[in-house]
């Protein structure tokens, strides 16, 4: 993984990354997050709290206090795998399913010369030698590989599921107000949002604060917004071609999304984009409605909500199946995400710190 680091004295130098018009064409949105890279990103975001803790300048918000409080102690080896910063992450880690115990398998598949390389590539950018046990996993140690395998899951059941839900939700908000901006303005106006320190120029991505310039190959970007890590943007480019290329960037929780264009969307952006009636219309489908309920839900007449129907359907945002003599309206999964809500269904299957702060159950960052 590449990032770039905050610092102002960092602020002169960029990430870039290059897009070709396949690139462009080829960037989209996850309508699905992943566990396992959930649960990744929620350790790294717990281990930058610790650090701000033991330099007198923490901000935590309250899910890393409760975090804490419940960390595993049988997650800890994972200290000596995941540093507080992305660009010493193995990417053995990147599995971007949905279920949990699939992305689980796809780690304890890992070859072993992947496992030797991802280990030895992190580690140059880490002080010291790794632990014999982390030496013994480059080397296909099967016994380590479950310790890993372990330790994820016992942190993401007892960090990330109580939270998954609230997760869930704040991550289709945040793809819900991008929508209209790349609508009204397209890629370049959308990819200006993503955040402060992101910048399109000139036919390629810009990352303030990092060191890199690297290329997509034609296959775009994954854009995947995360509702646990809460530090800047974050490029995974796979030359080998066998990952997607991936930008992981925080949530926008509140507040309004500003291009440098001028084109917002601000908490009603879905209104200003389609009209009041309109964008009723689309919420009031969250929940299939015939087309005299429709109309009694916005309050309208059947003729007018079955107008709002057709404009809607047109634009992919609204399906219409006939049931006997009545028919009945839906969201498309466009529809839903512009909305911030896909449908259950889909949803379920879908240095470090200083030495010995300890942090509830098992959570201490290692001395040294």
């Amino acid at each position: 993984m590449i990032s770039g680091r905050a610092e102002t004295s960092l602020e002169a130098i960029v990430v870039r990354v290059n897009f070709t018009g396949d690139d462009v064409a080829r960037t989209r949105f996850t309508l699905v997050q992943s566990p396992l890279v959930e649960t990744m990103l929620a350790f790294a975001a717990l281990r930058r709290a610790a650090i701000a803790d033991g330099r007198g300048a923490s901000k935590a918000s309250t899910w890393i206090g409760e975090a804490r409080r419940a960390f595993p102690a049988t997650a800890r080896p994972l200290f000596d795998l995941l540093g507080p910063r992305a660009e010493s992450w193995p990417h053995l880690f990147e599995k971007y399913t949905p279920h949990l115990l699939e992305g689980l398998e796809e780690v304890r598949a890992t070859p072993r010369a992947r496992l030797r390389a991802q280990l030895g590539d992190a580690w140059l950018q880490r002080p010291g030698r790794p632990p014999l046990w982390v030496r013994n996993l480059a080397g296909g140690d099967r016994e380590g590989l479950e310790l890993v395998v372990r330790a994820l899951r016992d942190l993401h059941d007892a960090v990330v599921a109580p939270r998954w839900d609230e997760a869930v939700a704040t991550f289709h908000a945040d793809v819900a107000r991008r929508v209209p901006v790349l609508i009204a303005g397209g890629q370049e106006a959308l990819l200006s949002t993503l955040h402060p320190r992101l910048h399109w120029r000139e036919g390629g991505l810009d990352l303030t604060g990092g060191d890199f310039e690297g290329d997509l190959g034609g296959r775009g970007l994954l854009l995947r917004p995360t509702a646990f890590w809460t530090h800047g943007p974050v490029f995974s480019l796979d030359e080998t071609g066998r990952r997607a290329n991936t930008l992981l960037y925080p949530v926008q929780r509140n507040g309004e999304l500003t291009a440098h264009n001028g084109i917002t969307a601000g908490p009603d952006g879905l209104a200003a984009l389609l009209g009041f009636t309109r964008a009723a219309v689309l919420r009031a489908l969250r929940e299939s409605l015939s087309t005299t309920e429709l109309g009694a839900a916005v309050g309208i007449s059947p003729a007018s909500a079955s107008e709002h129907a057709k404009v809607l359907r047109g634009a992919s945002l609204v399906e219409t199946r006939r049931e006997g003599r009545a028919v009945r309206h839906s969201l498309t999964s466009l529809g839903a995400t512009m909305v911030g809500q896909l449908r259950a269904t889909d949803r379920a299957d879908e240095g470090e710190a200083e030495r010995g702060i300890v942090m509830g159950n098992g959570w201490r960052d290692p001395p040294g």
